[in-house]
């Protein structure tokens, strides 16, 4: 369980976990809901439960990390360029170039080769699932997301597509390119049961076993970098554009492992002064 299974539970969950579970938080006349999500599923999420739907018809606007729309060519280009002399053998070594580049053969994703290895293999991960029967559109937040659209709910992101992006194409200068893509292959074998060892847990809302999904077998640095810059960074700033916008009445939706933990949204949020309330203890699907 490395990388791919962290950055499904934080791009793409624990003090009082007993989840999924919807939140509460309230702060002079505000009333936010907060929910933690998975980035990706199968058909065990076919359908929202009646209580998220709820938290939404209740809401002025749905916040998600990143709003889709925003995410397009023009806006990743910037990301997915290498430099001039650049190619994988240089920037991972021979050998590992090797096995990357037969594992995207094999997927049939040869038109990868031009792009930088980190984005390579996280589109190689991305197929692959998707070959399992696990996507995107059946996470909880793009199911959300289209129930908003049908009832004309705002969408807003908490940040753009470009916060992350760039914290992912700066892999290659803090020398951990080579180490990412080399858990990212290691995965590809058994991928059928992380995926589903990693939505089991999210359903049961077992605390103990979410924590583990980020200690086991990654690199010291690595690890870091995922959770100082993915997770814990990322929290500090959603809350203040939380606060820029300053909604009266939302729904956020961001993966599970940000609510939770003393650097998580939903300690942030008790800091600046809003009241918690857990609505569900458990969600059932």
């Amino acid at each position: 369980m490395k990388i791919f299974w962290h950055l499904l539970l934080w791009l793409w969950c624990a003090q009082g976990l007993a989840a999924p579970a919807l939140w509460s938080a309230s702060k002079d006349g505000q009333q936010l809901w907060l929910f933690g999500s998975i980035h990706i599923a199968d058909e065990r999420l076919a359908e929202l439960p009646p209580v998220l739907l709820r938290a939404l018809d209740d809401s002025r606007q749905l916040l998600l990390e990143v709003d889709p729309q925003e995410i397009t060519p023009a806006a990743l280009a910037p990301y997915l360029r290498m430099a001039a002399g650049e190619n994988w053998p240089s920037r991972l070594g021979a050998p590992l170039s090797a096995e990357l580049d037969a594992a995207i053969s094999q997927a049939g994703l040869a038109q990868l080769r031009p792009l930088p290895p980190w984005f390579a293999a996280l589109q190689l991960t991305q197929a692959r699932a998707m070959a399992l029967g696990f996507a995107g559109e059946q996470g909880v937040d793009m199911q959300i997301l289209a129930e908003a659209r049908a009832r004309q709910i705002p969408v807003a992101g908490l940040e753009s597509p470009s916060t992350v992006f760039g914290m992912l194409a700066s892999l290659p200068e803090r020398r951990l390119e080579a180490d990412f893509v080399r858990h990212t292959l290691d995965e590809l074998p058994d991928m059928q049961g992380h995926l589903n060892r990693l939505l089991d847990t999210w359903l049961d809302g077992d605390e103990q076993a979410l924590q583990a999904l980020l200690q086991e077998d990654t690199g010291e640095e690595l690890k870091a970098f995922i959770e100082q810059e993915l997770l814990l960074s990322r929290n500090r700033l959603w809350l203040e554009r939380l606060t820029q916008l300053n909604p009266p009445r939302a729904l956020l939706v961001v993966g599970a492992l940000h609510l939770y933990g003393e650097q998580g949204l939903l300690a942030l949020l008790r800091q600046d002064g809003y009241t918690l309330k857990k609505i569900e203890d458990k969600i059932v699907y």
